[in-house]
């Protein structure tokens, strides 16, 4: 073996020397000095908050929709975003790969799963950066520019659970500005990759810690900008993300639609989309019927009650809950609960299982919150019987990019698995005969609760995975 070895070495050290290059070992010293912007970021992570040192910093006041941002949604919006992506022309950059994403149609899911209804789904996959955030991020650094509050060079600085950060560190990128994400420990590594890619300063905080807490990644971002003169644009009250859907995604879902739409169901998050397509669609297409979509855990459903708890699982109100992205233990400006005539709740066993559902029958490679939306969507569909001669459409947000590494290891050490173990392991389990049983049961129970129908027919299986499909296989 050492001979041998030392014939490749040989081989590689010629090929060094050809290209002439003494030696590749003096490259490792040469290690970039860290900006003093970053640098300054980090030790103030590391650091409690001192209000005798830094002064005062408070966390913004999110008091959902009101007045001072219904005025500047109005003011603010340019009309519908027309345009498209024509295949024949060559697109200036990534920015023009933004919007204009495909509706498409689950039937395959639907025959699967009994659902009568015409059921469509928005895949906001294929915009640039891989979820429906790219086009806050988008409009809000844009409305920023147009009103000479940023400029190229500024710091942006924003608190996000990762799509909205991947979005601005795209935007960032392309536009030459220093980009500081503030996220919480719980969302996956490879939105951290991603961001990190894009040329981006991660610093992570508490999952545990409440919004306004002083280790938040709310509260961090404020304590950031106010030291470093940097900028938070902040998704939770910043109108241009409604806008960016009221004058974009849901002009598209219209016009996909033909006009013709009964129910369109949303997740919620910071609330900006279900604002801006909801109102915008309540204006194009009077008679449709917006559902909301919250995992438990979360107080975004209407009414408060609703919230308390899981009588399924026992997930109870502002506790940790698995899905990413959707819900949260406020009410954010940009969220007007006014447009949304139905809510659901939704458990994080269903999501992910739901979720691997709709890889699997229409190859859409989709991520965790959408199973959030399609579990939801399936609960109102059965409840509510509704039938062939309408349609539904759900708004699918983001890609299985951003989690290939959940896996049932992590959430096990939460706690958070007990027998939905198998399914909660959104891609290392084996869930296609799990979701076969799920389906049969459903259809024949007439089960409103994909949640039900997924414990009924688990209470079938095994209590451990078979070994070709364990995590640790």
């Amino acid at each position: 073996m050492p001979a041998v070895m030392s014939r490749f070495g040989k081989a590689a050290l010629s090929g060094v020397q050809r290209l002439g290059l003494k030696s590749m070992a003096p490259q490792a010293r040469f290690i970039a000095a860290v900006d003093p912007i970053i640098a300054r970021a980090r030790e103030m992570q590391k650091m409690p908050y001192d209000e005798a040192k830094e002064g005062e910093v408070k966390a913004p006041n999110y008091v959902g929709w009101d007045k001072e941002i219904d005025d500047s949604f109005k003011k603010l919006s340019v009309g519908p975003i027309k345009g498209g992506r024509p295949y024949g022309k060559i697109c200036d950059s990534a920015l023009d790969l933004i919007g204009f994403t495909p509706m498409v149609r689950m039937s395959r899911f639907s025959k699967f799963f009994d659902v009568d209804c015409e059921l469509l789904g928005k895949v906001e996959l294929f915009n640039a950066g891989g979820s429906v955030k790219d086009r806050i991020a988008k409009r809000m650094v844009e409305e920023a520019e147009k009103s000479g509050r940023i400029k190229p060079g500024d710091i942006l600085i924003e608190a996000t659970s990762g799509n909205t950060g991947v979005g601005l560190c795209l935007i960032s990128a392309i536009k030459g500005y220093k980009q500081i994400i503030c996220l919480p420990q719980k969302m996956s590594g490879e939105k951290v990759n991603t961001m990190k890619c894009l040329g981006a300063e991660i610093l992570r905080t508490p999952t545990e810690a409440a919004w306004d807490a002083k280790d938040s990644h709310i509260f961090l971002s404020a304590r950031l900008a106010k030291d470093l003169g940097g900028h938070v644009l902040d998704q939770y009250l910043n109108p241009g993300n409604p806008l960016a859907h009221y004058d974009g995604t849901a002009e598209e879902i219209a016009e996909q639609c033909e006009g013709k739409l009964d129910y369109m169901i949303m997740s919620t998050g910071t609330g900006g989309t279900m604002t801006g397509v909801a109102k915008k669609l309540k204006e194009l297409i009077p008679s449709v019927q917006i559902v909301g979509v919250d995992p438990y855990g979360s107080i975004l459903a209407e009414p408060a009650h609703v919230n308390e708890k899981s009588q399924r699982t026992g997930q109870a109100a502002l506790t940790a809950y698995q899905v990413e992205g959707i819900g949260y233990d406020f009410i954010p400006t940009v969220l007007d609960r006014e447009v949304v005539d139905h809510w659901v709740k939704t458990d994080d066993d269903e999501a992910f299982a739901m979720c691997r559902a709709i890889v699997r029958h229409e190859g859409l490679l989709i991520g965790g919150s959408c199973g959030s939306t399609v579990a939801g969507a399936y609960r109102f569909i059965k409840q509510n019987k509704i039938g062939k001669d309408k349609r539904c459409a759900v708004l699918l947000a983001d890609s299985s990019r951003n989690y290939m590494s959940v896996s049932a290891k992590a959430l096990e050490h939460d706690g958070k698995l007990g027998k939905f173990g198998m399914v909660l392991n959104m891609w290392l389990a084996p869930p296609l005969h799990l979701l076969s049983s799920v389906a049969h049961t459903s259809a024949r129970s007439n089960a409103h609760c994909f949640g039900q129908a997924l414990e009924s027919a688990s209470q079938k299986l095994p209590q451990k995975p078979p070994v070709p499909w364990s995590p640790e296989a």
